[in-house]
């Protein structure tokens, strides 16, 4: 897969056929639409495409009371194993933000990306104020010879899979019914921090995980959860909490992974942290021996699981 820096200068020289819309956690239903762009593309001997924005210029484009399902590094991680050719990265700036939507078919998409088909999903919108919407896009596909799929709602057992239901799911600590929509299991990423390392002195050591502001976080509990240190390819089974820790009479949020049959030194270092299911809420307990007790049947329900 090759990734492109482009901006509105770029003129390319590859044929493509481009998926377009957020990908927001890169669901079943994104899936379908980078799939339909890959068929297309190899009908006509042109690549297939995708295009993501630089996320440090995405402040004005998002809804900050969405958080974030999947960052541009996971994005590219899943885009490379679905099979598509080609990223394009671009600023969302105020030139773009103010693209018409005919100048976005005619200028962007024809001229900077040389694009000979579009993918998107029936819900998609695009151009200034998001004053596009798919008949236009039709209409404008039509008058610039370009081929346009449009991807209908994808549903399991009757819903329709979307980013903020999953987003929904997530937030009740519904993690099983989270991955089945997305197709994946849900993960975050974080830097492991020096904590107040109560669990040590018990016994427990846990990893505190610190993750950048506005990704969306599973509800307050205990889950298991697999979890990956950056430099190395091993899974390792976590017992995982979230909460400001009750017991403790906490005030902030934390995140603490209890890493089975693990003692390495990872402070500082990249963690991927990916979550199953939810063991149970978090509770306070009347001492720390009976909170220890508890986490010890954490830590053997999660060595159980598969």
């Amino acid at each position: 897969m090759k990734i492109v820096n482009i901006d509105l200068n770029y003129i390319g020289k590859d044929e493509i056929v481009i998926a377009l819309g957020n990908f927001d956690g890169v669901h079943l239903g994104h899936r379908l639409l980078m799939k339909k762009a890959i068929e297309t593309a190899s009908k006509i001997d042109a690549h297939s495409a995708v295009l993501l924005f630089n996320e440090h210029t995405t402040a004005t484009l998002f809804d900050h009371k969405k958080k974030e399902l999947t960052s541009n590094e996971a994005k590219l991680m899943y885009l490379k194993g679905i099979g598509i050719d080609i990223v394009y990265m671009i600023d969302f700036n105020e030139e773009f933000m103010k693209m018409s939507p005919e100048y976005f078919v005619k200028n962007f998409l024809v001229k900077n990306l040389n694009a000979k088909g579009v993918v998107v999903g029936y819900d998609y919108r695009f151009g200034f104020k998001a004053m596009g919407d798919v008949e236009i896009l039709r209409e404008l596909c039509k008058e610039y010879n370009l081929t346009l799929d449009v991807i209908d709602a994808y549903k399991i057992d009757g819903e329709v899979v979307s980013s903020t239901r999953i987003r929904e799911a997530i937030s009740e600590g519904m993690m099983e019914e989270a991955n089945k929509l997305l197709g994946h299991n849900y993960f975050i990423t974080g830097i492991v921090d020096h904590g107040k390392k109560l669990g040590s002195k018990m016994g427990y050591p846990t990893a505190n995980i610190i993750t950048k502001d506005g990704v969306q976080l599973p509800g307050d509990g205990v889950y298991d959860t697999r979890i990956k240190v950056e430099g190395d390819d091993l899974l390792y089974k976590a017992a995982t909490s979230i909460g400001n820790n009750p017991t403790f009479l906490g005030e902030n949020l934390k995140i603490e992974a209890n890493i089975l049959d693990f003692d390495e030194n990872i402070y500082g270092k990249k963690v991927y942290l990916y979550f199953l299911k939810k063991l149970r809420p978090m509770v306070v307990f009347n001492s720390v021996e009976e909170l220890f007790e508890r986490i010890a049947k954490d830590v053997e329900e999660v060595r159980k699981s598969k």
